[in-house]
């Protein structure tokens, strides 16, 4: 008898499900708005105030995830458990990810609670996804300089840019001739690149001015001197077209770090790798801060505390006396001059 009464249970659940996901039961929802139509006239309303990269962003994940699960079931119909098992059926992506695509997701639902459509967000108390701490593991002297000597030499100067300045990718991509100033070595850092799409940084603190350190100085003078006449973009492809991050990463940046025998790591890594250096030089963590374009040292003490030495300096010097070292060592002299410090591989092209 108790068994019976456990399926009669487990059988009345499942009809409940069903009734709220209207899978079966002839039930006519009348003028129930279809998700999908929601779904669609709220990003064409949020397009006016969306970054542009953001708007294309949010339509890829409806097309691509939400549309796909949710279709014309009725927006009123969705039901807390719908979204749970949605987020379940995202497989083979991070939890990151997750996160990002579940925001439009619950505006949406905010929305549609503002507007009467229905009585409450169904995403309300769906927390977000623990997330994987990225992992900082940044390049030694010798491993950038190895690297820089395997890299296609076309692409030596971005590089060896990325590495000198600890540039975003996305910065990288959409660096401009106009913001390099040779007189007073500085690079200017007013937009980016995302999904094709130029524009503005997302953080206040991301306009910024970088110093030019004399490696640096002279690996764009002489990327300069070879650029295409009329050239934008610092950086280009070989056939003159704009860059782009995921070729770059496939086509440039993994099979050098192949060739050149190293452990794998991702292409953010040159950003780690130029905050951990400076700082393990006894740089200023206020400077490296400054140049990564971060407001305040919280950033710099959660993913750099351990490379931190010394607060003296702040002008990048005792960075360059670790360059000349690794330089020197691998010549096998003791110091090297500043012309050979011109020379350092990945830094003519």
């Amino acid at each position: 008898m108790s068994i019976h009464r456990r399926g009669k249970s487990n059988s009345i659940k499942d009809l409940l499900v069903k009734i709220a996901r209207r899978d079966s039961l002839e039930i006519s929802e009348g003028d129930a708005t279809p998700f999908s139509l929601y779904a669609a006239a709220w990003l064409e309303r949020k397009k006016a105030t969306l970054a542009r990269s953001t708007y294309v962003d949010y339509r890829s994940i409806w097309r691509k995830y939400v549309f796909p699960y949710f279709g014309n079931m009725p927006l009123c119909r969705v039901t807390r458990l719908d979204v749970e098992e949605f987020l379940v059926s995202l497989l083979d992506i991070s939890a990151k990810r997750k996160n990002n695509i579940m925001v439009p997701l619950k505006c949406l639902f905010n929305d549609a609670a503002r507007r009467g459509e229905i009585d409450e967000p169904p995403s309300e108390n769906i927390r977000r996804l623990k997330e994987i701490k990225p992992f900082t593991d940044p390049f030694s002297f010798r491993e950038m300089k190895r690297l820089l000597e395997h890299v296609d030499p076309h692409y030596g100067a971005y590089f060896t840019t990325a590495f000198l300045t600890g540039m975003r990718p996305n910065e990288m991509i959409a660096l401009k001739w106009i913001n390099v100033d040779f007189e007073l070595r500085c690079i200017t850092i007013r937009e980016g690149r995302v999904l094709g799409i130029e524009g503005p940084p997302k953080t206040m603190s991301s306009y910024r001015d970088i110093d030019m350190l004399e490696p640096l100085f002279e690996a764009l003078r002489k990327h300069q001197q070879v650029a295409r006449p009329g050239a934008t973009y610092v950086f280009s492809g070989k056939y003159g077209r704009p860059l782009e991050v995921n070729n770059l990463r496939k086509r440039v940046w993994y099979p050098a770090i192949a060739a050149a025998g190293l452990r794998r790591r991702t292409m953010y890594q040159t950003r780690h790798t130029f905050a951990s250096l400076m700082l393990s030089h006894g740089e200023d963590p206020l400077w490296v801060a400054r140049m990564l374009g971060h407001t305040s040292l919280d950033m710099i003490f959660k993913h750099y505390g351990k490379f931190i030495r010394n607060r003296s300096r702040k002008d990048g010097g005792r960075f360059l006396e670790g360059l000349r070292e690794a330089e020197a060592s691998a010549n096998g002299k003791d110091g090297i001059s500043s012309g050979t410090q011109r020379d350092l591989p990945g830094m003519a092209t």
